[in-house]
């Protein structure tokens, strides 16, 4: 007998780069294992990588291209892969989604964010209350015919509340052990005052770099040599209002910024880290879930110094994996560098909390497992 022919996937996104760590890395790479995948998203970058056939798309020179453009040619290219069934993950691929449902496809819609309330955060857009009643009109509309996946738990209780009868699989963010092993490491003691902070992901105001960079000017003026790897995309106006911030001219030469970077090229710059930062805004959608982060510094052992809403507090208390701070400001955030480097070797056990919390509760390795389940029961 020939060998069973695998079913065929699609995943699409006209926002995330095709080494977007959720929808490569976690899930497309995982899945084909078990299935013919094929990832159209932005990048260069076309053929196989992974196990995974990706078709890359040109970035788009502004959001209205992308919305205009980049969108109706990603349902093209996805048309013509002919699968069985359809991921994407940008809700302005929905009226596409629901085109491809019509012609009998089966299609998942995986919510990555509280989309009503990240738009209030979006500084370019006009109208915000406008906006926000169109998608949750549009949702509304169109999302009877697709599969719900959501990417953390505080969105279980919205999208239960906004559609009563519709069937939830929670498949969390969680960070693969197998990917991060190589950068886990226990010994993260201070030495000589010389203390090397991380920080990988998007370099904005929604995740307080302002703070974080001062923060660094604040323990060095307290007699540390305090470093600190910030590591992800920025824009120009970003770097400008860095460049224009009334200390950087006292800590540039210790502040590495060199932008974006894939998941396992940023997290060689941790090996020599001695904690890491992760914080956020008020905005209700990073407030109430957890940056991917968050559990990918437990699987390589950084203690983290976080933000003190509920959800973070609670986190590091229970694991002992880290501090919280009551705002975001420099001078907290500093104390609490400080009350770290101080703890001496508790820092190396507070290390080995994360890994220890990591493989116990939030790895992928078993969360992909409720994903690879909805696929068998959709397409089997």
């Amino acid at each position: 007998m020939g060998e069973k022919v695998r079913k065929k996937i699609c995943h699409i996104s006209s926002v995330h780069h095709q080494t977007d760590t959720r929808v490569f890395f976690r899930e497309c790479v995982w899945l084909s294992n078990d299935f013919d995948v094929t990832l159209i998203a932005i990048g260069e970058f076309s053929g196989v990588k992974n196990g995974v056939n990706i078709i890359g798309i040109p970035k788009p020179a502004n959001r209205l291209k992308r919305l205009l453009h980049a969108t109706r040619k990603v349902y093209k290219l996805a048309k013509k892969q002919k699968a069985d069934l359809y991921h994407f993950h940008d809700p302005e691929l929905i009226p596409f989604a629901w085109l491809l449902s019509l012609q009998g496809k089966k299609v998942i819609y995986d919510i990555h964010e509280n989309v009503a309330e990240s738009l209030k955060d979006k500084a370019w857009l006009p109208f915000k209350k406008l906006f926000i009643f169109l998608y949750l009109l549009i949702e509304k509309m169109f999302i009877g015919r697709f599969e719900i996946v959501l990417a953390e738990q505080a969105y279980v209780k919205i999208y239960k509340q906004r559609f009563v009868n519709k069937s939830l699989h929670l498949v969390r963010n969680f960070s693969s052990n197998t990917l991060l092993k190589p950068f886990c490491k226990t010994d993260r003691v201070v030495k000589n005052n010389s203390v090397t902070i991380f920080y990988m992901g998007s370099i904005d105001q929604l995740y307080a770099y302002k703070p974080m960079l001062e923060s660094i000017a604040v323990l060095n003026k307290h007699g540390f040599d305090a470093r600190l790897k910030l590591i992800g995309w920025y824009s120009n106006d970003t770097l400008k209002e860095i460049q224009n911030l009334s200390f950087w001219q006292t800590i540039k030469e210790k502040i590495y910024m060199p932008g974006f970077m894939e998941i396992t090229e940023g997290y060689k710059h941790s090996t020599d880290c001695n904690m890491a930062y992760s914080f956020v805004s008020d905005n209700l959608n990073v407030a109430q879930s957890f940056p991917r982060k968050m559990y990918e510094y437990m699987h390589i052992g950084l203690p983290v110094v976080t933000s003190g809403h509920l959800l973070y507090k609670q986190m590091v208390e229970t694991h002992a994996i880290g501090l919280s701070v009551e705002h975001n400001t420099a001078v907290e955030i500093a104390k609490a560098v400080t009350q770290l480097i101080q703890s001496g070797e508790y820092l190396n056990t507070m290390a080995q909390n994360n890994v220890d919390a990591a493989n116990k509760y939030f790895n992928w390795e078993d969360e992909y497992q409720t994903l690879k389940k909805l696929y068998l029961q959709l397409i089997g």
